[in-house]
């Protein structure tokens, strides 16, 4: 069996290769065209913190922080097909994350006026015969394709970092860079939930489906089991001068940790960034909790200490609100992907459900 999985793999990519060869491909390095997601300077384009300028984070927080997680690359094609061709370096999802979220890419291409899904793909781990590592060789992401102008949103892996990244179409096609569509620039920060984990593909984030249906420029700074109201993260969004911030600040740190960390956190931001609103979300129901009763008493007491603590924060900082929502991702139990994180149905569903508070909070400062 073993060996009939590892021929289909080796024909798969052989086919590949060998359709990206009779097409004639022409590649581009995708930093010529339109980079999105980003709000900090890095040396390497992908990364989305210049990680070394912050020896307080700490490796596991730095490493999450290298992941190109939230970025995409916008252009327009007339191309029948798109091809990409990606060099990894660092990649880590656990078993739970689909491989074509955490490894691949996604392309969203706009129909009747909004962009919708229209492939998601990601080659296979491990090397061929020549050694040659499969995850970096040549991946269609689409075929048959009319001919005409498409615009394209085209969604880098959640859970790998790239070191270099090119967009291909077949010779003669026309392949260019557009103007950012979304207005205004928002940072948004959290666990494993901002991150994308168990999304079956990368556009299909909270953020992504927030940013899409809101036309709102949102940053990722999803960091996996790592949201702790850090200080240094307070820093970190505070140097990026954001127009507003998100925060799904809840769901990874103790109480303890909240308790002692949110006033370090808010100062960091206030300190360079005096007037942007600061949006905090409630954390989402894990289903798992709901037979589990040590998880149960555990998620209601944070819940409730965050009830109360973010009724003295709102009061005590200007311009700090709490979106207090409920049943964010449903109350069926249909969502869950692993008892913790949703699938990207209920990543859509938490999107939905936040979206008209943190509108109607944002235009009143002009965000809209």
């Amino acid at each position: 069996m073993k060996r009939l999985m590892l021929f289909v793999a080796m024909l798969g990519f052989a086919l590949n290769i060998a359709a990206a060869e009779k097409a004639e491909i022409k590649y581009v390095d995708a930093l010529s065209l339109t980079h999105l997601g980003k709000m900090c300077k890095t040396t390497n384009p992908y990364h989305r913190v210049e990680v070394d300028k912050y020896p307080e984070l700490l490796k596991k927080e730095a490493d999450l922080l290298k992941m190109s997680a939230g970025q995409a690359i916008l252009f327009e094609t007339d191309a029948t097909e798109i091809w990409v061709q990606a060099e990894y370096g660092r990649i880590a999802f656990s078993r739970a994350m689909p491989e074509t979220a955490g490894a691949g890419f996604n392309l969203y291409i706009e129909h009747n006026g909004e962009y919708v899904w229209a492939a998601s793909k990601v080659n296979k781990g491990g090397h061929d015969k020549e050694g040659n590592y499969n995850r970096s060789k040549p991946l269609r992401l689409i075929a048959n394709m009319d001919g005409s102008k498409h615009k394209c949103i085209l969604y880098l892996p959640l859970f790998s970092e790239l070191t270099s990244l090119k967009v291909g179409v077949p010779q003669g096609a026309k392949l260019k860079a557009l103007k950012n569509p979304f207005r205004h620039n928002i940072a948004i920060f959290g666990s494993s939930f901002t991150h994308g984990s168990c999304a079956t593909c990368a556009g299909q984030t909270y953020p992504a489906f927030l940013s899409r249906q809101t036309g709102l420029y949102l940053c990722s700074f999803g960091m996996s089991g790592n949201s702790k109201l850090q200080r240094v993260m307070g820093e970190i969004l505070a140097g990026t001068g954001a127009d507003a911030y998100i925060c799904d600040a809840f769901s990874n740190p103790t109480i303890e940790q909240i308790g002692e960390r949110i006033r370090p956190f808010l100062n960091e931001i206030r300190a360079k960034n005096k007037k942007a609103p600061v949006i905090f979300l409630r954390t989402i129901y894990r289903d798992g909790r709901l037979f589990d009763t040590k998880a149960e008493k555990k998620e209601a007491d944070r819940m409730a200490y965050v009830d109360e603590l973010m009724k003295q924060i709102c009061a005590e900082y200007e311009d700090v609100y709490f979106v207090d929502v409920k049943d964010q991702t449903g109350t069926d139990l249909m969502t869950s992907a692993d008892g913790i994180h949703p699938c990207s149905w209920g990543y859509k569903r938490w999107a939905d459900a936040i979206q008209a508070d943190v509108v109607s909070i944002l235009a009143k400062y002009g965000i809209k």
